[in-house]
């Protein structure tokens, strides 16, 4: 059968594709035209991409926003998480991207966004490349990047960086760019050594979140610091989730953005109680 996929539409919240002459159901698809997509990427696995989403999906849905998070990564860390969410908290609806749709439904069905979404957090995976990476920031508004501080990691991020502004798709259509710095102990060598690289990167250091056991404790139950309100150390870093939630939410949606514009825009708020010399820069 040599029938070709042709034109995709919603209709009454159904999408609908056109095979041939016939228009075939494949689904709801209503998603609110002002939903956000962030993609949470790095070329270097363990750079801490599922605990940035997961702690980001639980910020946005503790602040009342209906929330989807889409595991991209095959390993499947954010749909084990999900799994072992309680009912009770604030909800987060699982895409589970990774898995291939089965023979009755097609891919697009399979990973169709739940209806009324006010934000889309995506985990990618450390793997995408080319066509891969071309669909995910495509498909994205806003592109953070998590790095850790060791020379390793900082060399592989800064490549990344470098091939993510290069690609093609991000030519076409430049979107915000943040960089996370992960898991830092402060006041070490190399916490010293990031903030250097971050100082010298022309996209802005959006967050900073320190290497606490907080994160270990909220993944194992389902749950992100912002949840734990009986931990102090969950406490002190739940105010810095909140601040990138500001800036991710100031970013143009739709306009399009320069490096130069990334060099100019203000940076994150700082860390409660700490001064950040690049914010005024």
């Amino acid at each position: 059968m040599n029938e070709t996929v042709g034109a995709v539409w919603e209709l009454e919240g159904t999408l609908t594709v056109n095979i041939g002459n016939r228009a075939l159901l494949k689904g709801p698809c209503t998603m609110k035209s002002n939903a956000r997509r962030i993609l949470i990427v790095n070329g270097k696995g363990g750079c801490g991409k599922t605990t940035i989403a997961t702690n980001l999906a639980v910020t946005y849905a503790s602040l009342g926003l209906n929330v989807s998070l889409v595991d991209n990564d095959p390993q499947a860390s954010s749909t084990y998480w999900c799994d072992q969410r309680d009912p009770a908290l604030p909800p987060i609806s699982i895409v589970a991207s990774h898995r291939r749709a089965n023979m009755y439904q097609t891919q697009t069905f399979h990973n169709r966004i739940p209806p009324e979404t006010d934000r889309i957090i995506v985990d990618g995976h450390s793997n995408a490349r080319d066509r891969d990476l071309e669909m995910l920031l495509k498909q994205s508004d806003v592109i953070l990047v998590p790095m850790l501080p060791s020379s390793i990691d900082i060399r592989a991020g800064g490549r990344f960086i470098a091939e993510l502004l290069a690609h093609r798709a991000y030519r076409n259509a430049p979107r915000p760019v943040g960089v996370i710095a992960n898991r830092v102990k402060p006041n070490t060598e190399t916490h010293a050594k990031l903030k250097h690289f971050l100082g010298c990167l022309d996209v802005p250091s959006v967050a900073t979140f320190y290497d606490c056991p907080a994160y270990l404790e909220a993944a194992e139950l389902g749950q992100g610091v912002v949840d734990m309100h009986d931990c102090r150390a969950a406490i002190k870093e739940a105010a810095s989730w909140l601040d990138l939630v500001r800036w991710i939410d100031a970013q143009p949606k739709t306009t399009t953005v320069t490096v130069q514009d990334l060099r100019q825009r203000p940076r994150a708020a700082p860390r409660h109680g700490t001064s950040n010399p690049r914010a005024t820069a």
